[in-house]
């Protein structure tokens, strides 16, 4: 038998999710940087390994992986530093690139193009939301704020169900505004100081993650 779904948990649920999903991060970053840079279908792909990853994230909260990390410091230490590590990472590239002199291959708006296949934009988004390990602790403080963690099975798949859909819509928002004409053609003209600042802001989300963590330790 299927157990019942419990309503008053996913209205609890609701409103603080909603007030998550709009909070700047790496991974409206990621979705930001690659509607500027990227064809439409890449970002779609980044977005489906994007929500991929969060799912991920969440499951592993309702299984109690938040739990175990929290019990074992030496596995919270590592997750944290290797999603740290892949942040910096990632961010060092976009200010490489943000030195590198004009004349790269532009599309028909003007706007960069990175010309890598989409696989590769689905495994950034998977390995974006999957950096920021973290995040299975904040989830499992919200699960457990609104009931998830006590409810039903079948509540718990809603609730996944509602995060995937709240964080497509809006990251899916987010990119649709980043690849008007208009936005692209702008960031065309100041692509250095774009690709610098956000290639700034994701080592510092790494730089963070990972200082918080080592002097917790």
């Amino acid at each position: 038998m299927i157990a019942s779904l419990d309503t008053a948990v996913l209205w609890a649920f609701v409103p603080l999710w909603l007030v998550i999903v709009p909070t700047p991060g790496a991974n409206s970053l990621m979705v930001t940087h690659t509607a500027l840079t990227r064809p439409a279908a890449h970002v779609a792909f980044a977005l489906l390994g994007n929500v991929a990853g969060i799912l991920l994230l969440g499951a592993a909260a309702l299984l109690g992986w938040g739990a175990l990390i929290e019990t074992f410091p030496v596995l919270r230490i590592a997750v944290h530093v290797f999603g740290g590590a892949y942040l910096i990472y990632f961010g060092s590239r976009l200010l490489r690139r943000a030195s590198v002199a004009s004349g790269t291959a532009t599309d028909a708006v003007g706007a960069y193009v990175d010309r890598t296949e989409p696989g590769k934009a689905l495994a950034l988004g998977f390995a974006t939301a999957l950096s920021n390990a973290q995040a299975i602790l904040f989830i499992t403080s919200i699960f457990a704020v609104s009931g998830v963690l006590t409810a039903s099975a079948t509540t718990g798949i809603a609730v996944l169900a509602i995060i995937a859909t709240l964080n497509a819509s809006y990251l899916g928002f987010l990119g649709w505004m980043f690849q008007r004409p208009r936005v692209r053609a702008g960031y065309q003209r100041f692509r250095r100081w774009f690709e610098g600042g956000i290639g700034l802001l994701f080592i510092g989300f790494g730089g963070r993650l990972i200082w918080r963590e080592l002097s917790r330790a």
